[in-house]
């Protein structure tokens, strides 16, 4: 738990150092300004900041071995995909990946796999929060106090395409709308659920709150809590080995995400017209929270309901932010950024006393280059 502490704290250290916002310097030769070759000195900071982040992340991740909860059972599902079997799961883009990476490194191979999709997990998050945040470093501080990183270590197909549709969000507020779905289309292959962003991210992206949209909210929810059967039914067409799983009875209610998302709702609310209303990329994020809290609130009967949220409240990493950012006050914002940081890192606490459960399984660290 130390050691994940520690990771993190330097992680936070150097993001402190990125400036997200700065544009390239122009020289002056003979009266013209001109693009430099070089990289500006502030181009330079960033580069080596997050190189440092990046081989942080990447190294903890590639080095582990048997941590996170389906650890062991990615190994063996890796054996099934090489024989061919049938009843796998997984989507035609992770099992060819595997394929290939088998033939590469041989048969039960399974560590050089694990890196692999280690290497581009942590490249595609943290080049996605570089090319969206508004604040780098209080964005790469909730990434990380969120659990998202560690989680990483189980569910390793979930969270590669969460990285993915983190790294889509810029096309998406550049109105740059193919590059976007090409992006989700091609996550979907390693995991279909990476399907529902693109209507999920479009309405949040053109959904305006007036008093003719207000009572788009209490019908979403009515349809949620109505809908229970058509949505099921839908559901297994996309997942069919879900139907008659015992999991169906398991009531998915999480309390701290409905309180963290709730939270997050009246912040926004309380600053919409500052930092929200006008603002392409916090109405998309404002939304986007909203309909996590109604997921959680009224939709409980959905299998395994985070890996719906988490494309949602993946959202606060970078609303937060933006919002705390647009306050003038500086008391104020030392205040509030004090508090939010301070709730996050008792959050943080709480998350990796957690992590010995097997249900979660990323501690205790173990690793294959000291065994």
């Amino acid at each position: 738990m130390i050691m994940y502490i520690l990771l993190t704290a330097v992680c936070v250290a150097l993001a402190f150092f990125v400036n997200g916002t700065y544009r390239r310097e122009l020289n002056t030769v003979a009266g013209k300004q001109v693009n430099t070759a070089l990289p500006t000195r502030q181009e330079t900071i960033n580069r080596a900041m997050l190189t440092g982040i990046f081989l942080v992340l990447f190294l903890l991740s590639a080095l582990r071995v048997g941590i996170g909860n389906d650890y062991w059972t990615y190994r063996y599902e890796f054996l099934d995909i090489n024989r061919g079997d049938t009843k796998i799961s997984f989507e035609i883009g992770f099992q060819l990946f595997v394929r290939v990476m088998q033939f590469i490194v041989g048969l039960d191979n399974y560590v050089p796999i694990f890196a692999v999709i280690a290497f581009f997990t942590c490249l595609f998050f943290l080049k996605g929060i570089y090319d969206t945040s508004d604040w780098f470093v209080i964005s790469l501080f909730l990434y990380m106090a969120n659990g998202f990183y560690f989680m990483s270590f189980s569910n390793v197909r979930y969270y590669f395409v969460l990285a993915l549709v983190i790294y889509s969000m810029k096309y998406l507020f550049k109105r740059r709308f193919v590059p976007f779905c090409l992006i989700i289309i091609f996550a979907a292959f390693f995991h279909m659920t990476a399907l529902l962003v693109i209507p999920a991210y479009f309405v949040a992206y053109f959904l305006k709150w007036s008093k003719k949209t207000i009572w788009l909210i209490p019908t979403a929810a009515a349809a949620l809590i109505f809908g229970k059967i058509p949505i099921r039914w839908v559901l297994f067409k996309f997942y069919p080995y879900y139907e008659g799983d015992a999991i169906l009875d398991v009531t998915n209610i999480s309390v701290v995400n409905i309180a963290k998302c709730a939270a997050i709702l009246v912040l926004g609310l309380v600053l919409y017209k500052r930092a929200v209303k006008g603002n392409a990329k916090a109405e998309t994020f404002f939304n986007l929270n909203l309909f996590a809290l109604l997921l959680y609130s009224f939709a409980t009967y959905i299998p395994e309901l985070s890996r719906v949220c988490y494309y949602l409240i993946i959202s606060q990493v970078f609303l937060i932010p933006i919002v705390l950012k647009s306050i003038e006050n500086k008391r104020l914002k030392v205040f509030l950024t004090s508090g939010v940081i301070a709730a996050y890192i008792a959050y943080f606490m709480v998350f990796l006393r957690q992590g010995y459960d097997p249900v979660i399984q990323i501690l205790p660290y173990f690793s294959w280059a000291f065994t």
